[in-house]
């Protein structure tokens, strides 16, 4: 009687891997990010060498996304901030006598630090996380396939019309926050401290040279860039699970913000005259 030997049956992985995960993961998507900035900063160049044309319906709606739905929460987060900054300053003058030296450097810290690290979080929640999860769907969705099958790069449909909205917006915001936290912080100081609003203007002009105010609005808009290259990667990152798409939300959250503070934070660790 001939006996067989059962076979050996043959394993077959059903689960497609998800992408930028293992060992090599976190290489693929710096090189994704890399892609995706010289794919974006292309199709910018061919939009002003008029050999391009941006999708304006797009850009419309990322504005509105970007920066309506944000301007509510940055005008009261500032105001709140600047008269909470009043405030503080107010207990500190009342106890040393040197208005010009505390109000040079807290006008330093709300336009250099405060107002362009808020303004990155503020969009991080909304743009990024927005991009994040429209890139996340498309992709588990089987959309993307369909892009690159009628040979529209993905990135730049997804990518190129929400970035340049987050560079406008975070242009605007860092303008807009820091005058509305200063302005509430020097209107406290003249109401409650009876400071002379002509010292205030003084500690404003000394504290801020032109190169410290082309710094406060490059900030942010470096931030968004950041943001936008952080959303794409963790959006691609979801692959064909349907639970990705979350997560590629709170990755981009908390990637955005650490990314946010540690690039500030090698900004002021460089060496300045």
């Amino acid at each position: 009687m001939n006996q067989h030997r059962p076979s050996r049956a043959l394993r077959i992985d059903t689960q497609p891997r998800r992408p930028f995960h293992g060992p090599a993961g976190w290489i693929e998507g710096i090189g994704l990010a890399g892609l995706a900035l010289l794919s974006c900063g292309g199709l910018y160049l061919r939009i002003l060498a008029g050999r391009s044309r941006l999708d304006l319906p797009a850009l419309a709606v990322s504005l509105r996304q970007a920066g309506l739905s944000i301007l509510p929460a940055i005008t009261l987060t500032s105001l709140a901030v600047g008269l909470i900054l009043g405030r503080q300053t107010q207990r500190i003058l009342d106890q040393f006598d040197l208005p010009g030296l505390v109000l040079v450097s807290v006008i330093h810290a709300v336009a250099l630090e405060f107002v362009p690290i808020l303004v990155g979080i503020l969009v991080a929640g909304r743009a990024g996380v927005a991009l994040a999860v429209r890139q996340a769907t498309l992709t588990v969705s089987g959309e993307m396939d369909g892009l690159l099958a009628n040979g529209i790069d993905p990135i730049r449909f997804t990518l190129g019309p929400v970035l340049l909205s987050m560079l406008l917006m975070s242009f605007a915001f860092a303008v807009w926050g820091s005058l509305i936290t200063l302005g509430a912080t020097g209107l406290w100081l003249w109401g409650m401290a009876e400071l002379p609003p002509a010292l205030f203007l003084d500690a404003l002009t000394r504290a801020l040279g032109p190169a410290d105010l082309l710094m406060s609005v490059i900030k942010p808009m470096f931030f968004a860039l950041l943001i936008g290259l952080i959303a794409t990667v963790n959006g691609t990152a979801a692959g064909r699970d349907p639970q990705g798409i979350a997560q590629a939300a709170t990755r981009t959250m908390i990637g955005a913000v650490a990314a946010i503070l540690f690039a500030d934070l090698f900004y002021s660790l460089l060496p300045r005259g």
